[in-house]
């Protein structure tokens, strides 16, 4: 893995974790072209790869409030480079290929991180407003919005016949007890 024209670098466990995946996914090979770089710039995502240039950005908050995180998404987005690196630009960027390398690295292929351990760190929406989780006591998904959503069910649960009602959370970030059950 080339070194990273930024002063942020990926920590040693991951840059290890890298060079496995990439020996497992069969293209070793990357390990020498592609490049990892932070870029404080990404800001609606954690990660991008950038297939053609063998570039992998990362958002910096994934080293330090999110690094719990930073393992999987840098396998996800290698999952990308190397399944270009094998097939081209001919497959789906979550396609088939995509999945089963994830799998292959140990992971459960998820394109978007649950809103639970993202609004643990980001208490905020994108508009700078406080989060409402809604979570359905049954199941237990979740979806967060930036004000609450009393009409939104549980899609699953009224499936089966069930009410589908959602327990509406405040976000960590506003006054403490607040809560809505409805």
């Amino acid at each position: 893995m080339k070194a990273s024209q930024n002063a942020l670098e990926i920590p040693a466990r991951q840059q290890r974790l890298l060079a496995r995946w990439l020996r497992v996914w069969e293209t070793p090979s990357l390990s020498d072209r592609l490049r990892v770089e932070f870029s404080p710039r990404l800001r609606r995502s954690f990660g991008r790869c950038y297939q053609r240039e063998r570039l992998i950005r990362l958002t910096p908050s994934l080293l330090s409030n999110q690094s719990h995180l930073l393992t999987e998404i840098l396998c996800h987005e290698a999952a990308h480079a190397a399944v270009y690196e094998l097939y081209g630009p001919r497959c789906k960027p979550h396609g088939v290929e995509w999945q089963e390398m994830m799998r292959m690295a140990g992971y459960e292929p998820r394109v978007r991180i649950p809103v639970a351990v993202r609004s643990a760190e980001h208490p905020q929406g994108r508009s700078g407003k406080p989060l409402y989780i809604h979570r359905c006591p049954v199941c237990r998904k979740a979806r967060a919005a930036v004000r609450p959503m009393r009409r939104w069910r549980c899609q699953h649960c009224r499936r089966d016949g069930r009410s589908g009602r959602l327990v509406i959370l405040r976000s960590a970030s506003q006054r403490r007890g607040a809560s809505s059950t409805r």
